[in-house]
């Protein structure tokens, strides 16, 4: 969908530079770390990106699904994590980020 592209195409760029491709590396996807640093233009490797690595960085899905995401890195001792929303749909990412919080506020007063 339009997020996922969205995702793969800001993700692309940090496939390549060092310290993040180690880590890209050991998650997993050292062949696509590989075809990044060769040069490879920025679109064709968003294409290769796949939903599995997006699903391993990235919080998607519905906001309720987002929260709990945001939980499980709190519970694990997180201090902060930053959200950034997909603003291909929404352009502003104004309406994720007001029904994440919402759910998550939520959470937190259970």
């Amino acid at each position: 969908d339009a997020a996922h592209g969205q995702l793969a195409a800001q993700l692309a760029v940090y496939l390549a530079p060092p310290g993040y491709g180690e880590m890209f590396s050991e998650l997993g996807f050292l062949d696509l770390v590989q075809r990044a640093r060769t040069g490879v233009k920025r679109f064709e490797l968003a294409a290769a990106v796949p939903v599995e690595l997006l699903d391993q960085v990235c919080a998607l899905g519905s906001p309720e699904g987002i929260a709990k995401r945001l939980q499980a890195y709190h519970d694990a001792g997180a201090d902060s994590v930053a959200i950034v929303p997909a603003t291909a749909e929404d352009p502003c990412g104004a309406a994720t980020l007001n029904a994440v919080a919402l759910r998550y506020n939520a959470n937190q007063e259970m």
